[in-house]
């Protein structure tokens, strides 16, 4: 999404943002020499500050879990914000509006995906009052206990039968760039021709917490496969971050203190239709850390509400797991198990508003759960408390340090009557280095091509030279996507390079760790010369990798003939190993 805002208004948030001041509101930090250092948000780290923040470079970093970033990036990071997002509020805070007028291609076509989605929405909701079947959808509805305010506070609609409904009404009003699969609404048969993505299906559009509508859920009326289907993702729509039904608890509530995480949309739209406005539902998909992160800015409190069956389990295990690293002191998260062959709707049906809600009150705490799926695996023996004890120190060890964790500690060790304080800190420990250790080892590139790198960073104007064009082919996709992104830039930074390339963030750090930098009058000569060598040592590692397959005896014509040709080329040179090779073949 960066592409949406200028490059030039980006730099004046950042200019206009003191990180040192936007870090110490989230994470107390205290001044060492000319930076400011803290304990990790990030990483455990123990008792040892290890995350800078310099006021002069307006940048973080964690000299063991190699987080880093600009004031930007903190925000996404610590507080799961999209780039978009995280603008927004640093802006705000600096008293600067965003830009009316945007550039660039990617946000023409988010125009273009959102203005489909809004016309299509409007298409949707009025089927269900001009189509024949739309009154049957709504009896369906009604039925399933959702009102008929619901229905329309969330804008539910209706795709009627057939292949082109949607695409004869964009044609109708004149709209035929809409027409194509990438706006998420249309897809493509094996002979190329495009059909409605949602045929004979309730419609619940899916919005952004703004109330822009980014998607699409569709459910079928009939037996048919699949049950629940959603609109392609695009460049406004990922599934793994949106909430179906947050723009509709955002605007309900004022003083908004926990929500519910429900398993589908009907289930949303039953509390909304008992006045229990503060449900939201994933997309179909298993709660993820993005979700959580996101749920957490808003409340304290989380309720997962899951059917009492063994997939209901299974998905709740899955969510705890998934919300572990993310529990911080002040955060609860709840679990509620709904009595077998039950789902919302049915359970308000037979009980009411007032007593769903003393189920959700009464819902088990993370602890209670934690404990409950252990200790239900194993028996008493000594053998097994073991057992138990590590799975359990396995689990939190994804926890960062807080009172909370320390508690958890103690309340388990009491159950197993094994004091599991040290040792929960060694395998903590463990795993920590463990972590630090597959992230530095994870990437590598040879020392002249790291030379190349760390000289275009210091010069990205450099990134133009024509004799990098034989990188861009290289077997190192990171490479060609290095080059091809300073290029795509017309003043690209360190920080816009580190937020481009998140992957191999700590590799670019460690480069630039050690500087010895290169004049701009020095830099085009010395990355020529490093292409030089790396052409010449590439090809004589291609020489000494045909000579092996030649005494192998498993070379190939194609490569006889291309080894061949280099040795003929390079006549006046061979040694008498290779002369005799080329004797031979």
């Amino acid at each position: 999404m960066a592409g949406f805002l200028p490059d030039n208004f980006i730099q004046r948030v950042l200019d206009e943002t003191d990180i040192v001041s936007l870090i110490d509101s989230f994470v107390p930090l205290q001044k060492k020499g000319k930076d400011h250092w803290s304990l990790c948000p990030f990483c455990e780290d123990g008792n040892n500050p290890s995350f800078s923040v310099s006021s002069q470079k307006q940048f973080y970093y964690c000299f063991r879990c190699r987080a880093s970033g600009n004031a930007i990036g903190f925000l996404m990071n610590y507080q799961s914000k999209e780039f978009l997002d995280a603008v927004e509020t640093l802006a705000a805070n600096a008293g600067l509006e965003l830009p009316q007028r945007v550039q660039g291609e990617s946000f023409e076509k988010y125009k273009k995906i959102v203005e489909a989605n809004s016309i299509s929405k409007d298409f949707y909701v009025k089927q269900i009052s001009d189509h024949p079947g739309g009154s049957f959808i709504k009896e369906y509805l009604n039925k399933r206990g959702i009102s008929d305010e619901v229905i329309h506070d969330f804008e539910l609609g209706f795709s009627p039968p057939g292949w082109s409904n949607l695409q004869d009404y964009f044609l109708k009003i004149g709209k035929k760039d809409f027409i194509k699969s990438e706006v998420g609404l249309f897809k493509k048969n094996d002979k190329n021709k495009i059909y409605d993505t949602f045929r004979n299906r309730i419609i619940f559009p899916i919005k952004s917490k703004k109330g822009h509508v980014i998607g699409f859920g569709g459910r079928v009326i009939e037996d048919e496969m699949p049950k629940y289907l959603n609109s392609a993702e695009t460049e406004v729509f990922k599934k793994g971050k949106e909430l179906y039904g947050l723009h509709e608890v955002l605007n309900k509530n004022r003083n908004l203190k926990r929500m519910v995480v429900v398993e589908g949309y009907t289930d949303v739209l039953s509390l909304f239709s008992n006045d229990i406005l503060y449900a939201v539902a994933t997309l179909g998909i298993a709660t993820s850390k993005n979700h959580l992160e996101k749920l957490f800015n808003y409340v304290d409190e989380v309720v997962f509400c899951f059917d009492g069956d063994e997939a209901g389990m299974k998905a709740a295990e899955s969510a705890m797991k998934i919300a572990l690293p993310i529990i911080r002191d002040g955060r609860v998260l709840k679990f509620l198990f709904l009595p077998d062959s039950e789902d919302p709707s049915s359970l308000l049906e037979k009980e009411g508003k007032e007593q769903f809600e003393k189920r959700i009150d009464s819902s088990k705490v993370l602890s209670e759960y934690l404990f409950e799926i252990i200790l239900n695996k194993y028996d008493d023996t000594l053998e097994n408390k073991a057992a138990a004890a590590k799975e359990f120190l396995g689990l939190i060890s994804s926890m960062p340090s807080s009172n909370y964790k320390n508690i958890l500690v103690q309340e388990f060790s009491k159950k197993v009557n094994i004091s599991l304080e040290n040792e929960g800190k060694n395998v903590i420990e463990k795993k920590r280095v463990k972590i630090i250790e597959e992230k530095q080892n994870n990437f590598e590139l040879d020392k002249v091509t790291k030379s190349i790198i760390k000289t275009l960073i210091d010069n990205p104007e450099m990134a133009h030279l024509e004799e990098l064009n034989v990188l861009l082919d290289s077997k190192e996709e990171f490479i060609s996507k290095f080059i091809n992104f300073l290029r795509s830039k017309e003043k690209p930074t360190f920080p816009m390079i580190l937020h481009a390339f998140e992957m191999e963030k700590s590799f670019l750090i460690n480069l630039t760790e050690d500087r010895n930098l290169i004049s701009p009058d020095s830099a085009k000569e010395y990355i020529i010369q490093a292409i030089n060598f790396l052409q010449k040592n590439n090809k004589t590692s291609f020489l000494e990798s045909l000579k092996t397959k030649h005494f192998e005896g498993n070379m190939k014509e194609n490569e006889k003939i291309e080894f061949k040709k280099i040795l003929l080329e390079n006549f006046e040179n061979l040694d008498e190993t290779e002369i005799k090779i080329l004797r031979e073949i």
